[in-house]
């Protein structure tokens, strides 16, 4: 499997959003990684990390010419723990978005990926499920900007629109992002979890 690479952003993210640095054994860092530790006077916590920490579930339809190189991509990154095939008909898809949801909600997989024509369906069903923060991947920096905001740990993407070299960019900058939401935005929808979803704005 492949080691996670660390990056100088990666521990600033950590250290902005009052995370405690915990970082995998055998982890590949960066130079500026290796600056920032050295510059910065912050404990970091080695783990063993049993529970593979990119292990990664997928709503695909394999068969499908578009995503076969997605699966071949995700084969050799390693990390692949399930394959979701979504049943034929409407509501085949929201089926195994639930199913996906619950697998990272129980911690069998650590994040998850939905490849779908249309995402909006798939991003309404995950982010109703407590404890899954689920967002619509269109581009790397916005694929970023959700990881860095939210942790976000369900990630969707419409195959049709994208191309594989792109999905493999998002998915990788998905895998390598952080899994808590920033502070005050953790607090605002750990509030709307607790109130069945009413908010009094």
């Amino acid at each position: 499997m492949r080691r996670p690479v660390v990056t100088a952003t990666t521990l600033s993210d950590l250290l902005k959003e009052g995370t405690a640095i915990t970082l995998q054994k055998g982890s590949l860092l960066t130079p500026a990684a290796r600056d920032w530790l050295k510059d910065h006077a912050v404990p970091v916590t080695w783990t063993d990390c049993p529970v593979e920490k990119h292990s990664l579930g997928v709503v695909m339809e394999p068969k499908l010419p578009e995503i076969r190189a997605v699966r071949t991509m995700l084969d050799r990154a390693g990390g692949l723990s399930e394959i979701i095939e979504p049943a034929a008909g409407r509501g085949g898809l929201s089926a195994a978005t639930r199913r996906l949801c619950g697998m990272v909600s129980r911690k069998q997989v650590a994040k998850g990926v939905v490849l779908a024509q249309d995402g909006a369906v798939p991003v309404c069903v995950a982010n109703k499920h407590t404890g899954i923060r689920a967002a619509l991947g269109v581009n790397v920096p916005m694929v970023e900007e959700a990881c860095r905001e939210l942790g976000i740990n369900v990630l969707v993407l419409e195959y049709p629109a994208q191309t594989p070299y792109q999905m493999r960019q998002m998915i990788e900058r998905f895998l390598a992002g952080p899994t808590a939401a920033q502070v005050e935005i953790g607090a605002i929808i750990s509030d709307l979890e607790q109130g069945g979803g009413r908010a009094d704005w």
